[in-house]
């Protein structure tokens, strides 16, 4: 809980507490995996700008402002419930001024240009498999990030949370009325950020998947482990074990730990380098 947090719903920390002893612990297991989506996306935006954009790859730029742009999307995804977040809006105008920037910049001159594979040996039709996987991955994560900001618009809960805490959201909204524009607050802000996760892993797989990019797949591995590990782990930390709401998780670590596996030879030594 932030200070601005305890004065919208006008509660402490213990306060809400009071009105059911999980409801932090549920606050904190949604805001830690945002804070996980956002790290990953971090990473995806670093690596593209430094590997991609910086050596003249199009599609890279292209990538970071087409997943950048549908993030920012998110902050307006809840201001239906009447939540206006300070810092979030803070955080979201200078951020917004650096993406127009990076818009505006011209694009670097192409260098170290990766001739087409014109071999079909074996590591290349191994990575046809590992491609396939990483797209459906990336397909599901945009479809998450869709699915959770209408839930975080309209109904905020799902099943597994409200048996998590033993309530129902009209108990939440009798005891006070601002607890759910709160939560709904984080919900949509992580369904933007799988959506932006979305685009940021999908678009360089479609197009910047070419023999010896290991950057690529350093990238993925990268931006998974940053997005995937604090999302299960704070669900074991604040003991919300439910085995259908962590189903999604645990699937979704797997297909890409598989398609990166399958990739591997294809897109390059462990070493990274600027190919």
């Amino acid at each position: 809980m932030l200070p601005y947090d305890e004065d919208f719903v006008g509660m402490s920390r213990d306060q809400l507490c009071g009105v059911n002893p999980k409801l932090i612990d549920f606050m904190s297991h949604d805001r830690v995996t945002l804070a996980g989506a956002m790290i990953s996306l971090g990473l995806c935006y670093g690596l593209l700008s430094v590997y991609g954009s910086r050596a003249g790859r199009h599609w890279a730029k292209v990538t970071i402002m087409a997943s950048s742009f549908t993030g920012f999307f998110s902050f307006f995804a809840f201001l239906g419930y009447g939540y206006f977040d300070p810092f979030h809006a803070f955080v979201a105008a200078i951020l917004f001024q650096f993406q127009l920037f990076g818009l505006a910049a011209p694009l670097s001159a192409l260098r170290d240009r990766v001739p087409p594979t014109l071999r079909e040996d074996q590591p290349w039709r191994t990575a046809q498999w590992g491609q396939l996987l990483l797209i459906i991955h990336a397909v599901a994560l945009f479809v998450a990030g869709l699915v959770i900001v209408g839930i975080g618009s309209t109904s905020v809960f799902v099943r597994e949370d409200l048996e998590f805490m033993n309530t129902t959201s009209a108990v939440l909204a009798e005891a006070n009325p601002r607890i759910i524009p709160l939560v709904a607050h984080d919900r949509a802000s992580f369904g933007g950020m799988l959506l932006g996760c979305g685009l940021a892993t999908l678009l360089p797989v479609l197009w910047g998947f070419e023999r010896g990019r290991p950057w690529l797949w350093w990238m993925l591995l990268a931006s998974g482990v940053a997005g995937y590990g604090p999302a299960i782990g704070v669900h074991f930390a604040v003991g919300y074990t439910s085995s259908w709401h962590l189903a999604p998780a645990f699937g979704g670590a797997s297909v890409l730990g598989c398609g990166l596996l399958l990739s591997k030879p294809y897109l390059g030594r462990l070493e990274i380098n600027r190919r």
